[in-house]
């Protein structure tokens, strides 16, 4: 896991260096950005920068993570109200068409340079995929308790897959028109396996 480094380095650098990654990345493009432009920005040598990123690669992937981190928190929170399967699963999916449609460094780059973003999201996207469908587990297993843990892991591992779809391509419909179909299809399915 990215979070598991050396002894001594602590969790606020890390962060602070993410900070820094993701402000240069704004500014100069994936790309363009170098580890010196990081170190400066973070206002540490490059040496402890090396510290806990082994390369820029290692430092773009840990901002991915990162955040793919802050978005599953986001659908955690906006599912949470609803008891039933069909408004948890709209609110999880409209929550992450919104991240996707607003995030600042998302769109600037799969507009300018989606070459740098895409291997992070498809050939080496996993980590994502997989935080993305144990979040999913999560939200339908709470709300299908009589259903089977494979066809919930199946059903969640789907979900992950077309909202990564939706953040290289987005959709052509109006991100509320998506979520409501979408949840309508998924929660649909299910109801009907859950009986």
């Amino acid at each position: 896991m990215l979070h598991d480094q050396a002894p001594g380095v602590d969790e606020q650098t890390r962060s602070r260096i993410l900070d820094a990654g993701f402000s240069c990345a704004g500014r100069f493009g994936v790309g363009r950005t170098t580890m010196s432009d990081v170190a400066r920005e973070a206002g540490l040598s490059r040496q402890t920068l090396y510290r806990y990123f082994a390369s820029k690669h290692d430092l773009i992937a840990a901002l991915v993570m990162r955040e793919d981190e802050r978005l599953i928190e986001k659908v955690r929170v906006a599912a949470e109200p609803y008891e039933d399967l069909r408004p948890a699963l709209e609110a999880a999916f409209l929550t992450c068409l919104q991240f996707f449609r607003n995030h600042p460094l998302l769109t600037r780059v799969m507009a300018s340079e989606p070459h740098e973003l895409l291997p992070f999201l498809t050939v080496e996207g996993n980590p994502v995929i997989d935080l993305g469908t144990r979040t999913m587990e999560e939200v339908l297993a709470q709300r299908l308790p009589n259903t089977s843990r494979f066809l919930i892991h199946r059903a969640a591992e789907t979900c992950a897959r077309v909202l990564t779809s939706y953040a290289i391509t987005p959709p052509v419909d109006s991100i509320e028109e998506v979520a409501a179909s979408t949840a309508d299809l998924f929660s649909h399915g299910l109801s009907k396996e859950a009986r």
